[in-house]
């Protein structure tokens, strides 16, 4: 068979080829040459600035780039003797030295590692890198990168507020899938089961009583929660402290380490737990420190309107109660008088340890002004005072700076009740007499009759009963008697059967109111204050007077006024007397 040059050339090269090819092969095998893809570990023999060269057995070179000998965080590392491990990607390349890959090797034992920790549910490390849509990527990755997406849902067992402070951040997370197409791990998972099994661990020997530690992770205007490695428990606000606060963020901050005592353990589980009580109370002392009589010095916290509340110390208040806070002083509201932040100097006035209360006053610092008006003005010294007010209740009258007396209607004449604004005015200047000061009730009783002699005294000294002869005016008639004016406004009373001897049944249409009626004294009622007076024993006194006269001109002067009046005098002395 003939061959054309053409062919014979064709087929020259075609020979050639497979000889080369055939070379090739028989020199891999005879060298036992890896395949592409296989890991082998070589010594770096020579630097240079692109590359680096690595003899990995099999009597040849191989070349790796430098920059497969970056760390993460730094520069390229890499000295001659060092021992590496690299992937073999092609023993006959074009440069006409084997070309390795150190960092297709490392990523291989990256990804083994991370399939590894994934087989064994083991935690993995992440580095936040970048946000992205519905989460973050992150890196797992130790000597190369390796990244995986970290859903927003479950960087946390909360939600995340500010997404861009966690950037940068190292977390500890779980993969929770991990295919060809991609590695999705989450942090929340991890402390979900780092939580359970703290909860398992604390429970089993956590006891009411106990004193443990943690860190505030939140707080709310009803107290904290309190971080205690995995569970939280509560402080509600009222066992935060001792002293008073209006905010929980006064006291506690976000982040800050804190030592509780558990004060309660429920289902759930829920742990109360209390910051005030792992310190003393500071109510056992308090009868010792602050005894009744003593005078303390402490801040106003609170101003209401039935009184003042003042810490004496963290956890220590008194309360001045209103009426406690001045002697005088008129005011609507406490805050008039003193100021929420002042520190205020007080006399205690009683200490009740069970329910936890101290009693203050603000005004005793001070004597009391009806104890100095007292002891200037005993009862009876005459005073002068200025009417503030007029009521029904009386006159009040004021008779020093902010101490106000009362006169009553009926200690204002005499003669009885009188209406107080028949013959006074507001703001008038009157002169009174001192009754009665009431120091513990603040009361000043006044009078002004009190001014004059008691008229009813002077009619006692100056009557004379059955002896002393009077005209008196009518006031008033009913069917019991006859009302009657006397001297010096003294009030007097004719009964019915005193007015005539014949007696008389129909008063009304006989006497007038105003009239003059003479009649004689027979006695006095001192519960009614009246002279009681009988105008029948005065006209049968007139009658037999004129037979005394006769018979004294006969010469018989022993007529007794029994003889004058017989039987009809007699009577009316017993009726009098019995009725005194």
């Amino acid at each position: 068979m003939e061959f054309l040059p053409d062919q014979n050339k064709q087929s020259g090269g075609i020979l050639k080829t497979m000889e080369e090819s055939s070379f090739s092969e028989l020199l891999n095998e005879s060298l036992d040459i890896p395949s592409a893809g296989k890991k082998v570990t070589g010594t770096v023999i020579r630097v240079e600035s692109d590359e680096v060269f690595i003899d990995f057995g099999f009597k040849s070179e191989g070349v790796v780039p430098r920059e497969e000998f970056d760390v993460k965080n730094g520069d390229a590392e890499v000295q001659i003797g060092d021992e590496v491990v690299v992937i073999l990607e092609n023993f006959n390349s074009q440069s006409g030295l084997p070309k390795l890959s150190k960092k297709k090797a490392e990523i291989q034992d990256e990804f083994q590692r991370i399939n590894d920790i994934n087989t064994g549910n083991e935690k993995v490390t992440a580095k936040i890198l970048q946000d992205v849509k519905g989460g973050f990527i992150v890196d797992i990755g130790q000597k190369r990168e390796v990244r995986a997406f970290l859903p927003g849902s479950q960087v946390d067992t909360r939600p995340v507020r500010d997404y861009k402070k966690l950037i940068g951040q190292e977390i500890e997370a779980k993969i929770i899938n991990m295919t060809d197409k991609g590695i999705v791990v989450s942090r929340r998972v991890l402390l979900e089961e780092l939580r359970e099994t703290r909860i398992n661990e604390l429970m089993s020997t956590l006891n009411v009583g106990d004193t443990i530690s943690g860190k505030i992770s939140n707080t709310i205007n009803s107290g904290a929660f309190v971080d205690l490695g995995g569970i939280e428990g509560f402080i509600p606000f009222s066992e935060i402290t001792w002293g008073r606060i209006k905010n929980p963020n006064e006291v506690l901050s976000i982040g800050q380490q804190v030592s509780t005592k558990v004060i309660n353990i429920a289902d759930g589980p829920k742990i109360t737990l209390s910051l005030k009580q792992t310190n003393s109370d500071p109510w056992e002392n308090v009868a010792q420190k602050y005894e009744s009589g003593n005078t303390i010095k402490g801040k106003v916290v609170s101003v209401k309107d039935f009184g003042v509340f003042v810490e004496l110390e963290p956890g220590i208040e008194g309360l001045i109660h209103s009426s406690e806070i001045t002697w005088t002083k008129r005011f609507r509201h406490p805050k008039e008088i003193v100021d929420e932040g002042s520190v205020v100097e007080a006399v205690v006035l009683d200490v009740d340890t069970e329910k936890k209360r101290i009693s203050l006053s603000l005004r005793q610092i001070e004597p009391s002004p009806w104890e100095i008006f007292k002891d200037s003005n005993p009862p009876g010294k005459k005073i002068k005072g200025t009417i503030r007010n007029i009521t029904a209740n009386g006159l009040f009258v004021e008779v020093a700076e902010g101490l106000v007396g009362l006169v009553r209607p009926d200690q204002i004449s005499w003669q009885g009740k009188e209406d107080p604004n028949q013959n006074y005015e507001t703001g008038q200047e009157i002169e009174v007499s001192v009754i009665n000061i009431d120091v513990n009730n603040q009361r000043v009783a006044l009078g002004i009759k009190q001014l004059t002699t008691d008229p009813w005294i002077e009619a006692n000294n100056s009557y004379k009963a059955r002896e002393s002869v009077v005209t008196a005016k009518v006031t008033a008639v009913n069917d019991y008697g006859i009302s009657v004016e006397l001297e010096n406004n003294i009030d007097g009373f004719i009964r019915m059967a005193e007015y005539a001897q014949t007696g008389s049944r129909d008063l009304i249409k006989q006497v007038k109111v105003g009239d003059e009626i003479t009649c004689l004294v027979m006695g006095f009622d001192k519960r009614k204050r009246q002279v009681n007076l009988s105008k029948k024993a005065y006209e049968s006194f007139q009658e037999k007077q004129q037979v005394s006269n006769f018979n004294s001109s006969q010469g018989d002067s022993n007529v007794t006024l029994g003889d004058l009046f017989g039987k009809e005098f007699t009577s009316s002395v017993e009726s009098q007397k019995q009725e005194d």
